[in-house]
């Protein structure tokens, strides 16, 4: 057994690099397809079990050259289609084979990293053969996803934002002084941050480089919870450019806000029927985990389970390598002065 998934492994890393190697898009008249054309046929038994080719005394048969071919995406499979490509995908299969035969007879399926990158392909097949296919739904109910949907509607539905930094004196004429020496900086300067750091009487943002996170429109989000007073969020609201300081400062209790822009997010208004596959992808990727979090309880109800804390306790981890030093004309970038990215469609990696 040990053999066979060393070369199942090998194969399939093989493969992938093969098929990563070319063609770096698939082209858009790819999603046109029927489903006759994504779903690869099935063998006979017989047909399958014929021998193609021999390398040692191991057989590649038809099955395994059908098999390997129809693990790759439909684009990409469509490539072997002809009679003297399949002789080359055969010649690729010969090639990996040939090589995990010398990695065998150099004994290095007992290699620790071999073995446990065969076990992670043994939990692979298990959980796909048994756990995914027997126990576990390929669809959820358009109601449930709608539910989860609205349970979760300000991540796809909120009016613009802008995140802005502050640093908060005592006196006007220490803001104006403030605004006089950073109203030209550049965007990515952090010397605003920095003074933050030292004078800021609000302590909380301070901590933070004077960052008080984004915030929409009061008049937009009447009831959104604010993390600046209503009369600084407004203020902030006039600024149009990142990295721009406001020309005045904004009185309240605490003492006089100066105001710097330092990112915006744009409205963001994803439908239903926009997300309804995200939602779908994410619930059932968290009914995998708790279908595989039982196994795993009913497994170590059943196995003898000893833990040593004082080897545990042991251990010692490498010491971290210092961070090589920032050139002094390289000023990092901070996140919170980064400009606005477009919100990724993405499924709930």
């Amino acid at each position: 057994m040990w053999p066979h998934l060393f070369r199942v492994t090998i194969l399939g890393s093989a493969l992938l690099l093969c098929a990563c190697g070319k063609d770096k898009a698939t082209p858009a008249g790819d999603t046109a397809q029927s489903a006759s054309e994504r779903e690869p046929e099935s063998l006979l038994p017989e047909h399958a079990a014929k021998v193609v080719a021999r390398v040692g005394n191991t057989a590649i048969t038809v099955g395994d050259v059908t098999e390997q071919i129809n693990r790759l995406s439909p684009y990409i499979r469509r490539r072997w289609a002809a009679p003297e490509k399949r002789r080359e995908f055969l010649q690729k299969l010969i090639r990996i084979e040939l090589l995990a035969q010398e990695a065998i007879a150099q004994g290095l399926e007992n290699d620790p990293e071999v073995q446990n990158t065969l076990k992670q392909v043994m939990i692979r097949l298990m959980v796909t053969n048994d756990l995914q296919n027997d126990y576990l739904p390929t669809a959820i109910e358009e109601a449930v996803l709608k539910r989860e949907y609205e349970k979760e509607l300000s991540k796809f539905v909120r009016p613009p934002e802008i995140r802005i930094s502050q640093i908060v004196v005592a006196t006007a004429e220490q803001a104006q002084k403030l605004i006089a020496e950073f109203a030209s900086i550049k965007r990515d300067d952090p010397a605003f941050r920095e003074r933050a750091r030292e004078i800021s009487l609000d302590k909380a943002s301070a901590e933070r480089g004077g960052d008080v996170g984004y915030f929409p429109h009061p008049e937009q989000a009447p009831d959104a919870e604010l993390p600046v007073p209503h009369n600084v969020a407004e203020a902030a609201w006039q600024l149009s450019d990142i990295g721009e300081v406001a020309p005045a400062p904004v009185k309240t209790d605490l003492g006089y806000h100066v105001l710097r822009l330092t990112n915006k997010k744009p409205e963001l208004n994803r439908s239903f029927e926009s997300v309804k596959r995200l939602l779908e992808n994410r619930l059932l990727r968290e009914m995998r985990q708790t279908k595989m979090d039982e196994f795993v309880a009913e497994l170590k109800q059943k196995a003898t389970i000893e833990i040593y804390e004082d080897n545990l306790a042991a251990i010692r981890m490498p010491e971290p390598k210092d961070e090589a030093p920032v050139a002094k004309d390289e000023a990092p970038v901070a996140k919170d002065e980064a400009p606005p990215q477009a919100d990724k469609k993405k499924d709930d990696k």
